[in-house]
């Protein structure tokens, strides 16, 4: 065996991981379903948010895909094994935080991340970070 081919992951449930927050930035995307991020839908999300903010250094990826599922060729009889890895994904699990973002002020941060929620398989959540001084865990809009 000379590499090793995953197999593909079964979500159980869609119950909210509900203690994932914020840590890096300031405000962040979380998801709120189980999916397989692929790499060109977290492309497609970062690029429709750099679109909008014209920063550089303001964006924390925490989904990197790391998984690669495999596929067999079209018109191919069953049979003769497992098909060639193909995708690279991550697994979402409901309740995990996609992106944050840091140095950018709230307004156009909320404008960037709807659009960008478009872009993704599951319904997402705009999350803010816990502040001490104010005693709101999170506070979505």
């Amino acid at each position: 065996m000379r590499f090793k081919k995953y197999f593909k992951i079964k979500y159980k449930k869609n119950k909210v991981f509900q203690h994932d927050s914020v840590h890096f930035g300031s405000i962040g995307l979380k998801s709120l379903g189980n999916c397989n991020l692929t790499s060109e839908q977290l492309q497609a999300t970062v690029k429709s948010i750099k679109r909008i903010i014209k920063k550089k250094n303001f964006l924390i990826i925490k989904a990197l895909p790391f998984w690669m599922l495999s596929r067999k060729p079209r018109d191919v009889r069953m049979g003769r094994g497992k098909g060639n890895p193909t995708l690279k994904v991550y697994p979402l699990r409901a309740g995990k935080i996609i992106l944050e973002i840091k140095g950018v002020s709230d307004n156009i941060v909320l404008r960037a991340l709807k659009s960008s929620a478009l872009r993704l398989p599951v319904p997402t959540l705009v999350v803010k970070k816990y502040d001490k001084r104010t005693d709101s865990i999170k506070s979505c809009w």
